[in-house]
């Protein structure tokens, strides 16, 4: 059992939570074309927060995560919210490729910065996406190392430069970073707050393209 499946079932118990995912479906919609037609994947999904804040905007919406426990929770906020158009599943795409039908749309909350290789990523999320289509991540403003526990090993938040550097990386045009929102965390008792960036990128293919 990973820290992710022992933190799922209270996860959702946070309205500041809650209330990111909201602020962030509206700041992909005002970034993004996003259409009644879409097919969207959210990767590193967790419980879904974000996901089922963007299901009636589109057709479909498939919830990604490597916790077990994560998507199990993710479950069963999909029945209490009684929307037939999402879904949700486990899976690594820094393990394994998308194997399924690709998305217009992948979307990304506060996931990427837990990813080792992010180019990896990013590329597995452009083949994921149908040419044309769109990625919209949300992930930490470069912080000091505060944001998470001592011994923490993934990333302290990203630079515009080391963004823009791994979309090109993975095949992505019309690159573009900028201030989404804050995300608060109480730090040795005092609530802190930590900027939010959202990258959007288009996933223009070339002839030979995959």
């Amino acid at each position: 059992m990973t820290d992710f499946d022992e933190l799922a079932k209270g996860w959702d118990d946070d309205p500041r939570r809650v209330e990111r995912a909201r602020r962030a479906a509206d700041a992909i919609a005002a970034a993004v074309p996003v259409r009644e037609t879409m097919r969207v994947l959210e990767y590193g999904a967790g419980t879904g927060l974000l996901g089922i804040a963007l299901s009636d905007r589109v057709r479909e919406v498939v919830l990604l995560d490597s916790s077990v426990g994560m998507i199990e929770t993710a479950r069963q906020r999909i029945v209490e919210s009684g929307r037939a158009n999402i879904s949700a599943q486990v899976g690594d795409l820094t393990a394994e490729p998308w194997a399924g039908e690709p998305f217009e749309l992948v979307v990304s909350l506060m996931a990427m910065h837990h990813v080792p290789d992010i180019t990896l990523l990013l590329t597995r999320l452009h083949e994921a996406t149908v040419d044309g289509g769109w990625v919209a991540v949300l992930d930490l403003e470069p912080e000091s190392g505060t944001y998470h526990d001592p011994g923490f090993e993934g990333h302290h938040g990203f630079s515009r430069g080391a963004l823009r550097r791994a979309f090109a990386a993975a095949g992505y045009s019309h690159v573009c970073v900028r201030n989404a929102l804050t995300t608060e965390r109480e730090i040795d008792g005092e609530l802190r707050s930590f900027g939010v960036f959202l990258a959007t990128a288009q996933a223009e293919r070339t002839p030979g393209d995959g």
